[in-house]
C-alpha cells in the first residue's frame, strides 16, 4: 500500500526553505507575484515528492519571517513530519527557536533537520553550526533527529535528505483511513467552469469523488464534485495527502480560509473547550485567569480568552487546565492540539491539547470538574466514556457518543464492557456511573430504613415524599436510580407506597387492642359507621394514637376511606359488593340503601366509590354491576 504523508518546512526567513523543496521537487512554491519580486515567502505553499519505499510526501512550504507567523500556523497543524531550515551561515536565528517551539507545542510526530546553503561555508565552520544545533535542540523532539547538510544550488546531500525523509516516513505509521473524514481548508479559489475550489490537508479518513460533506463552522450539506491531488484528477483522496476539492452547493465568496470540510452528522461547532495547557519555557510572563488570546487551531484563527480552572495565574514551563471562551466558533475534536498567542500576536504563550470541544460552563476550582478533566487526560474509550458521565447524570449511548464524536457502534461496545465490570449502569433515561449511583442508592435505602425504624406502624412512604425527604441535588438522578433500585427489588412497591423488601406494618401489643376495638366498632355499625373524625373519641383514643391507627388501618388495607369522613372496613365493602351482585337487574339507589339497611347519607358516596373501582356503571338513574 502507497504510504501518504504531509511534511512541512519550519526555519527562519531567508533560510532557503522555498529553495529548497523546488530543489528537491522542481515546483515553486511561492506563487504569488509578489512572492517572487520579492523573494520572500509570504503564504503558503504546496508541493509533492516521490520518496524511496513507496512513500509520497505532499509538502507544506510556510514562511519564515514573523509578520507571517499567522500564515505558517495555516500549515503546520497538520504536519506528520516537520523539516527545520536552517542557513549554514547563521545558524540559529529567533524564527528557528520559534518555529521549533511552535512544532514542538503541537506535537508533530516525526522530524529532521536540513542545513541549508552548505556549500558556502568551509567543513569546519558546518561543523561547529552542526555542534550549535544539537546544544539548541537536545531538549526538544528534533534531538535525535536526521541532521543533513545541502545545496539547492549544486545538488549537494539533495540525495541523502531523500532517502532519509523516506526511511523515517516508511516506518511511520499512517493516518486513519477509516476515521470520518476531514479537511481543514487553507486556499480557496474560483475555477471558470468548476465553481468553488478548496485545497487542504487531509486530517482523516477517506474522501470520494459524489460524497454528501459538511462546510463547518455553519454545518452547510454539500457535494464533492471533483477531487484533484498534485494537479491530477482522482476518484479518491485519504488520510495524508493533499487534495483540491471542487465543492458543489456553496455560494461564490462564502467559503474561506479557516473552515473545515468533513464527514456529516459528527462535528459540532463551539465556541467553549476544555483543554490541557502548556505554557511556553519561551513565555515573557505567566499567564493570568481571563486574559484575552488568539488561538490557533488547524488553518482557524480566533479570539477569545483563557479561564483558568485550577489557579490565578500560570507561569512558564508550567501546564494546567483551562477553559477556552472563543469570539467565534470552530470545530474541534478531542485530542487536537492548538496554539496560543497573545491577543495584540507578539508572541507565543504556548500550546494545549483539547479534553472537551462541547464544554460547560465551569466553577473554578471545583473538584469534580478537574477530576473529570483529568480522567479524560488518560485517553482510551473506556476513560473517556467514564469521564464523561462522572457526577449524578444519564447519557442515552447516542448522547454519549456525540459528545465524544466517536461512531455510535464504538461507544456502544465500550459501554457494554464498562457494564460487565461493574463500572456502569444502565437506568431509565440512560448510563450512569456504578459510583453515582451507589451513592444515592445508599441515601434512599439508608432514608427508609430509618423511616421504618421510626414509625414501624406505617405500610411504606410515597415516592415523591422519599425523594423530596432525600434533598438530593440531582433530583431527576435520583429519581432514575429510584425506578432502578425498584426494579431490582431493592425497593418494594405496593400500591403507590415504597418500603424495604419483606417489610411489614406493626403495632405495638396496646395499638393492635385498640385497632381492633376500632374493628369491632365498623364491623358492628356496618353500612352506617361512625363519622371517621369520631371515632377516636368515641373509642377514648388520644389523638397521638388514632393518628398512627388511621395510618395502619389504611395503608394495610383493613380499612377504606371512601370520603374524608367516611371510613369502611374492606370487608364491609366486600359483603355490600356481594349482596348488589346478587340483584341481578339494574338497581336505583334506594333499592341499594334499602338492600344494605342504610340511608341515602351513606349509599349515595358508597355508590360513587364502587363506579370508581368500576364494580357499578351508572346510567341515568340506575346501575347495573357490571
Amino acid at each position: 500500500m502507497r504510504k501518504h504523508f504531509i511534511v512541512g518546512t519550519a526555519g527562519h526567513v531567508d533560510h532557503g526553505k522555498s529553495s529548497l523543496i523546488r530543489a528537491l521537487t522542481g515546483i515553486e512554491t511561492d506563487r504569488l507575484p509578489e512572492e517572487q519580486a520579492r523573494g520572500l515567502s509570504i503564504d503558503l505553499g504546496f508541493a509533492h515528492l516521490s520518496l524511496p519505499g513507496d512513500v509520497v510526501a505532499g509538502i507544506v512550504d510556510v514562511p519564515g519571517h514573523e509578520r507571517f507567523l499567522k500564515n505558517m500556523l495555516a500549515g503546520v497543524g497538520g504536519y506528520d513530519l516537520g523539516l527545520l531550515v536552517v542557513d549554514a551561515q547563521e545558524g540559529v536565528m529567533p524564527q528557528t527557536r520559534e518555529h521549533v517551539e511552535i512544532l514542538e507545542l503541537l506535537r508533530t510526530p516525526l522530524g529532521m533537520v536540513a542545513i541549508t546553503k552548505a556549500d558556502l561555508v568551509d567543513a569546519e565552520f558546518l561543523e561547529l553550526v552542526s555542534e550549535e544545533l544539537r546544544d539548541f535542540l537536545q531538549d526538544t523532539f528534533l534531538a535525535q533527529a536526521p541532521m543533513v547538510a545541502v545545496s539547492s544550488k549544486t545538488g549537494a546531500g539533495l540525495d541523502v535528505l531523500k532517502l532519509t525523509l523516506g526511511k523515517l516516513l516508511g516506518a511511520a505509521a499512517v493516518r486513519d483511513r477509516q476515521a470520518r473524514f476531514r479537511l481543514p481548508i487553507d486556499r480557496v479559489f474560483v475555477k471558470s467552469g468548476f465553481g468553488t475550489v478548496v485545497t487542504g490537508s487531509l486530517w482523516s479518513g477517506t474522501l470520494s469523488k459524489g460524497d454528501r460533506v459538511q462546510l463547518w463552522p455553519k454545518g452547510d450539506d454539500i457535494k464533492v464534485r471533483g477531487l484533484q491531488v498534485h494537479g491530477k484528477e482522482v476518484d479518491q483522496v485519504v488520510a495524508g495527502q493533499r487534495a483540491a476539492v471542487n465543492l458543489s452547493g456553496v455560494e461564490p465568496g462564502s467559503v474561506k480560509r479557516g473552515m473545515t470540510v468533513a464527514s456529516p452528522d459528527w462535528l459540532q461547532p463551539t465556541q467553549r473547550c476544555d483543554a490541557r495547557f502548556q505554557v511556553s519555557p519561551r513565555a515573557p510572563r505567566p499567564l493570568k485567569h481571563r486574559s484575552r488570546i488568539r488561538v490557533y487551531h488547524g488553518t482557524s484563527e480566533v479570539f477569545g480568552r483563557v479561564l483558568l480552572l485550577e489557579g490565578d495565574e500560570l507561569a512558564a514551563k508550567v501546564s494546567g487546565l483551562v477553559q477556552f471562551q472563543l469570539d467565534d466558533p470552530l470545530v474541534m475534536v478531542r485530542g487536537d492540539r492548538v496554539i496560543v498567542r497573545d491577543f495584540t500576536s507578539s508572541y507565543t504563550i504556548g500550546g494545549a491539547e483539547i479534553l472537551e470541544p462541547l464544554a460547560q460552563p465551569h466553577r473554578r476550582k471545583d473538584e469534580d470538574v478537574l477530576q473529570q478533566l483529568q480522567a479524560k487526560e488518560l485517553g482510551g474509550l473506556q476513560q473517556r466514556i467514564k469521564a464523561d458521565l462522572i457526577g449524578f447524570v444519564s447519557k442515552a449511548a447516542s448522547q454519549v457518543a456525540a459528545q465524544l464524536q466517536l461512531p455510535l457502534t464504538e461507544v456502544q461496545a465500550g459501554l457494554e464492557h464498562l457494564q460487565e465490570m461493574g463500572q456502569i449502569a444502565c437506568l431509565s433515561k440512560g448510563w450512569a456511573l456504578a459510583s453515582s449511583i451507589e451513592d444515592v442508592r445508599d441515601s434512599l435505602l439508608g432514608l427508609v430504613a430509618g423511616l421504618q425504624q421510626k414509625s414501624p406502624w406505617k405500610s411504606g412512604w410515597r415516592k415523591e415524599e422519599l425523594l423530596k425527604s432525600l434533598n438530593h441535588g440531582y433530583p431527576r438522578f435520583a429519581e432514575e436510580v429510584f425506578t432502578y433500585l425498584v426494579e431490582r427489588q431493592e425497593l418494594q412497591m405496593r400500591g403507590r407506597l415504597v418500603s424495604l423488601p419483606g417489610h411489614q406494618a406493626q403495632l405495638t401489643k396496646g395499638q393492635q387492642q385498640l385497632a381492633q376495638r376500632v374493628q369491632e366498632r365498623l364491623r358492628k355499625e356496618g353500612f352506617a359507621p361512625p363519622n371517621w373524625p369520631e371515632l377516636a373519641g368515641l373509642e377514648q383514643i388520644d389523638s397521638n394514637q388514632w393518628k398512627i391507627l388511621d395510618i395502619y388501618l389504611c395503608e394495610t388495607g383493613v380499612t377504606v376511606k371512601i370520603s374524608a369522613d367516611l371510613g369502611l372496613l374492606q370487608e364491609t365493602l366486600d359483603l355490600g359488593q356481594e349482596k348488589l351482585k346478587a340483584v341481578g337487574a339494574p338497581f336505583t339507589a334506594s333499592q341499594a340503601r334499602d338492600l344494605l339497611s342504610t340511608s341515602r347519607k351513606f349509599v349515595i358516596p358508597l355508590l360513587e366509590y364502587y363506579d370508581q373501582l368500576g364494580f357499578t356503571q351508572r346510567n341515568g338513574e340506575v346501575r347495573t354491576v357490571r
